[in-house]
């Protein structure tokens, strides 16, 4: 990822774009998909911590890269015998946007995500355990969402998004009582951004 924001700092440089980064965090509504109708799910509230590099190509056109952990998961019941349990899990997010500003401050999003397994646990029934090694380590998705940027006269530097992602194929790699298991999430994220090169 060091690779990735050198490339985009550089071309900004050549090219001389604007380049803008800081730190980014939001709340998480994450939920995962069943295809087995014998489980119900519902949302389950996460966090995300990390980081950005947004490189303005033009007024309305720019190019965003991210780097953070988003704590994802579900709650799960099934519906034959009641028993209920949750499922957690955390992801190292790298999402790249196209990003088209409409006018007043408003912003939509949209692009590619890899995310990387860091963990995955699962209360059910009253047992833990580590499930880590029933998951793919990588899971691909197609963020989309809408922001907002905030008038310098209410919060200089400050962003916020709402972005809904969803996986594009199963991210259990063997068989589970849910069967096809896909994650969905939706964030709202806030962005806290300073020009390149400022002192």
């Amino acid at each position: 990822m060091k690779y990735l924001f050198a490339l985009l700092l550089f071309t900004a440089s050549a090219a001389n774009a604007q380049l803008s980064y800081g730190p980014r965090a939001g709340v998480n509504v994450a939920k995962i998909k069943f295809s087995n109708d014998q489980f119900e799910t519902k949302s389950l509230i996460g966090f995300s911590i990390g980081a950005f590099a947004n490189y303005r190509l033009s007024a309305p056109f720019a190019i965003q890269a991210e780097l953070f952990y988003s704590g994802e998961g579900t709650k799960e019941e099934r519906s034959s015998t009641g028993t209920k349990g949750t499922i957690r899990k955390g992801y190292l997010q790298v999402p790249i946007l196209a990003q088209y500003t409409i006018g007043c401050g408003v912003f939509v999003e949209a692009g590619p995500q890899i995310g990387f397994l860091l963990s995955s646990k699962e209360k059910y029934g009253g047992q833990k355990a580590n499930i880590k090694k029933n998951y793919n380590s990588t899971d691909l998705r197609l963020p989309v969402g809408v922001g907002y940027i905030f008038p310098e006269s209410v919060c200089k530097g400050l962003r916020a998004d709402i972005r809904y992602s969803f996986s594009f194929s199963k991210v259990n790699k063997i068989p589970v009582g849910g069967g096809e298991l896909k994650n969905q999430v939706l964030g709202l994220g806030f962005f806290y951004t300073l020009p390149a090169g400022k002192k």
